[in-house]
């Protein structure tokens, strides 16, 4: 893995061939040691937060299949939307392409939902946040 300075590190690794460890094992091991005691603050875990820009492309690339809904926690109705898109796509396969007219517009109407959904599961968030007991970390 790499850390925010870029350096490279496999792991702690053991040198069967000899007993003393050599310049490059001993360095190895110090800045394993100094990683493993680094700042983690370069890899702070994902706040919940969703983004408009990530809904409108899931939307775009995925909304046939209900990406941006399940982006926003809709999972129910992602569902659904993927089983319709699913069928839409086979029938307008063997029918003809305009059977696929109602489920375009529930797309478009989709992009105009996105916004509020966002808000919506960010509020959602924050209200959650606000209820948890902070955690307090304590640096040796």
């Amino acid at each position: 893995m790499s850390d925010a300075h870029g350096s490279h590190d496999p792991g702690p690794s053991i040198d069967h061939s000899s007993s003393a460890p050599d310049h490059f094992q001993m360095m190895h091991d110090q800045r394993h040691r100094e990683f493993m005691n680094s700042d983690p603050s370069y890899a702070k875990p994902w706040d919940g937060n969703r983004t408009l820009a990530i809904g409108y492309v899931l939307w775009l690339l995925l909304g046939w299949v209900g990406g941006h809904r399940f982006y926003v926690g809709r999972w129910k109705s992602g569902l659904g939307m993927a089983a319709a898109g699913f069928v839409t796509w086979i029938m307008t396969s063997l029918l003809g392409p305009y059977l696929g007219v109602p489920m375009t517009i529930w797309w478009i109407v989709d992009a105009f939902l996105i916004p509020g959904w966002i808000r919506v599961k960010n509020e959602e968030n924050a209200a959650r946040k606000a209820a948890e007991p902070p955690v307090l970390v304590e640096k040796v």
